[in-house]
């Protein structure tokens, strides 16, 4: 019966030595295991630079006269809001085209601001993109139409023409698919397509007494970043948004945010963001001006 009692004490000393050294200690092990990590934060950026471009607020568009390089504001009323420059775009040299809809036209301007040439169009412009080709894609306020501007050798743009499901749509792909699921959680994606899965990407977030009440996908860039605008207030009778964009990796992981975007606009434009090479732009019309304020989010690769 002794025999069968099991280890003497020199026999447990030798095989707890044995498991030890495989890390059988339950205890010993769990307060070896590393803390969970922390969920990762996106690094805050500041702003960059921005382009001063004038304006002047009119009482009657129809007749606006002076300088070509002036883009037109409405003074608004008391049941009206101003109205003003409704859309842009970067052009491939780094300058931009701007939609002056109370005067029917689009407006080139060069990196630094300066006055190219503008382009009557006859009709209020809704969105403006600069395709590939250097053609102009121009959505028409109130119709939804979309027409094509075809650039000659010369760069010289032709009569338009209506586009067809052939000529790309910057607006749609850039737009993918977005949805919000909770006031803390959102999701978007890539607009799906027969030849290819896109994989939502998760946003969350999470600030004190604050929501998310919108969101939306603003592009993918070279390296398949995802960039995002949120749209955040308190809850409460009187609702104060704040707007951040957000730079994420394809895995969801946040790397770069800017939460200091200014807001003050005098007539609110449609299309206030665009993304490029990484670099945010927002247009921003003011009673005197039309600002371009640019955040680079290249530091946070």
């Amino acid at each position: 019966m002794s025999e069968r009692r099991g280890l003497g004490i020199g026999g447990w000393g030798l095989v707890c030595a044995l498991l030890l050294a495989v890390g059988c200690s339950s205890k010993e092990t769990a307060s070896k295991a590393p803390p969970p990590a922390a969920p990762a934060k996106a690094s805050p950026l500041s702003l960059t630079r921005s382009v001063t471009i004038p304006a002047a607020v009119v009482s009657d568009p129809a007749t606006a006269q002076g300088s070509p390089g002036v883009l037109t504001l409405s003074e608004g009323g008391d049941d009206e809001l101003p109205e003003g420059p409704t859309t842009f775009d970067v052009l491939s040299d780094g300058g931009f085209v701007i939609a002056d809809p109370l005067r029917q036209r689009l407006v080139f301007y060069d990196p630094s601001g300066q006055f190219r040439f503008d382009l009557l169009i006859h009709f209020s412009a809704e969105r403006v993109r600069a395709l590939p080709n250097n053609a102009l894609s121009v959505v028409r306020y109130q119709t939804g139409e979309r027409y094509i501007y075809q650039a000659d050798t010369a760069g010289q743009y032709q009569a338009p023409r209506l586009a067809t499901a052939n000529d790309p749509d910057p607006d749609a792909a850039d737009a993918g698919v977005a949805k919000l699921e909770s006031r803390t959680l959102a999701t978007v994606s890539a607009a799906s397509s027969p030849n290819s899965e896109t994989v939502p990407v998760p946003v969350r977030f999470d600030a004190v007494g604050e929501e998310m009440v919108s969101v939306r996908r603003l592009g993918l860039d070279a390296r398949l970043r995802t960039y995002v605008a949120i749209e955040a207030a308190f809850p409460g009778e009187r609702v104060d948004v704040r707007t951040i964009v957000r730079k994420y990796t394809g895995q969801g992981q946040p790397l770069a945010e800017i939460a200091d975007i200014p807001l003050d606009y005098f007539a609110h434009p449609v299309d206030e963001f665009r993304m490029r090479d990484g670099v945010l732009y927002q247009l921003m019309p003011k009673a005197s001006e039309v600002r371009i304020n640019m955040w680079d989010t290249n530091s946070r690769p």
